[in-house]
């Protein structure tokens, strides 16, 4: 098997062209802006079945770009969460790319997270869960540059404290009977000097799914109607959401008609909320010397599988299309086949066959460290590297610069002792058009981002 080096890219800036080079020193400074991604009514969202053609008919409220830049010492990265879905990892490169150009922060020192909401357009690349719209996806580098953009022209002077809280009855584990649950919400608060909050950084893993398959309302679901009602309470600040490792997390509720789904959301969302205001409350000073952002690209082990049984997949699939009689159900699912297997048959054609390259990113504030992954990781992953970075306090992060499906524990591998092919490891590579991970593909994917976030804590 090829094994692609790890590459680490510099992260030192040159800011000598810019007016606020030449800051005080050990001064951090903040800026915070949110820009609107709410699309036309008619578009599909992405989950809960193949081809529902779920149509977003309503807006519940606004899906936003919440960003922040930090600069300290001349030295600026920008962080931004997305009410979507997933994000791919072209749509990051193009907006790293358009704010490069516009304020000179290098794409390395970018940091773009999805939510994880599914009553979103398609911004990943998923099959047969949600039809893509070409004039969105067109539009969306830019409407998330902007949110950086902006702001990066509202710096100013912070101090930062950080806090947790316990959190209850929001969450549950879907994969294992009563399995790990995130404990404890993390949030980076900013105050500005003047007085007042600028903004926060929260950090907690929960599936925002409460609105789901009976729904057709645009929302941020649970994590941006939680965030937007603290956001509310300080109407000059900025509320960042940054999902974590909720591949086998969802809410305590869900899966109802649309009706009982808002009034849960409502539950749900003002409970979260309050559990990030009392950690927002409790948080103690931070003192930050330091801060910095670095990008790492790696390659996750795939399982390729025979060629046989995918052209069997196809061939059956369009057979099964060519009956007019076919029920819709049954026609929703051989479409889906068939388009899965052309993309799985097209990965045949990309070299190596045996690897998957993406990238995770780091982030350090002072003694508070920032893990980002792809992907939909297990909760036991997010927890094994947030233990192995300590005594940095860590928030570990998901669905962040790209979409590469659902990295499960090496259980759900094992379809002997399940009785069944687990939906996380056999069925969603499909959505994707890729081949399955390996077993160990959590190891892998733990070992870069501690890699990365050891490097930085080194520097």
């Amino acid at each position: 098997m090829t094994r692609l080096p790890y590459i680490a890219f510099s992260s030192t800036v040159v800011l000598l062209s810019w007016p606020f080079a030449a800051a005080a020193q050990n001064t951090l400074r903040a800026g915070f802006a949110i820009s609107d991604l709410t699309p036309p009514l008619g578009l599909e969202m992405g989950g809960f079945g193949m081809n529902l053609g779920r149509t977003g008919d309503a807006v519940h409220d606004n899906l936003l770009a919440r960003a922040t830049v930090l600069e300290l010492n001349g030295e600026r990265m920008a962080i931004v969460g997305c009410d979507l879905g997933g994000i791919r990892a072209a749509i990051v490169g193009q907006v790293r790319e358009i704010v490069q150009k516009a304020i000179g922060i290098p794409p390395h020192r970018v940091m773009v997270g999805a939510t994880h909401t599914h009553s979103a357009p398609v911004a990943a690349r998923w099959i047969g869960v949600g039809k893509e719209d070409p004039d969105y996806l067109t539009a969306l580098p830019e409407k998330i540059a902007r949110a950086v953009i902006q702001a990066n022209s509202r710096l100013e002077t912070v101090t930062v404290a950080y806090g947790e809280e316990l959190v209850e009855g929001v969450a549950r584990n879907r994969e294992y009977a009563d399995g790990p649950l995130d404990p404890n919400v993390r949030v980076l608060k900013f105050t500005r000097v003047s007085g007042g909050l600028a903004g926060f950084i929260a950090n907690y893993s929960v599936h925002p799914v409460v609105m789901a398959e009976k729904t057709r309302m645009f929302t941020g679901d649970l994590t941006g109607v939680a965030t937007n009602q603290l956001m509310a309470e300080h109407p000059d600040s900025v509320g960042i959401f940054l999902q974590g490792s909720c591949g086998d997390i969802d809410p305590i509720y869900g899966h109802m008609p649309q009706d009982e789904s808002l009034a849960k959301l409502d539950l749900l969302a003002t409970r979260l909320a309050r559990f990030i205001r009392r950690a927002l409350d409790r948080a103690e000073p931070a003192q930050i010397n330091q801060i910095s952002m670095d990008s790492r690209r790696i390659a996750l082990p795939l399982v390729p599988p025979e060629k046989y049984p995918v052209f069997e997949r196809l061939i059956s699939a369009g057979s099964w299309l060519k009956n007019p009689d076919l029920p819709l159900e049954l026609r929703r699912d051989a479409q889906f086949r068939l388009d899965s297997a052309k993309a799985v048959l097209d990965r045949f054609q990309q070299t190596p066959l045996d690897e998957k390259f993406t990238e995770v990113q780091a982030a350090r504030l002072g003694d508070v460290i920032i893990l980002a992954n792809p992907g939909e990781t297990f909760q036991t992953f997010g927890r094994q590297a947030a233990d192995a970075v300590k005594p940095l306090r860590a928030m570990v992060t998901g669905y962040t610069d790209d979409y590469v499906g659902y990295i499960p524990a090496p259980d759900r591998y094992d379809f002997e002792k399940l009785g069944n092919l687990s939906y996380p490891a056999y069925f969603t590579p499909w959505i994707c058009g890729e081949f399955r991970y390996r077993e160990d593909v959590g190891d892998f994917l733990v070992k870069a981002m501690v890699g990365l976030g050891r490097e930085l804590a080194s520097r």
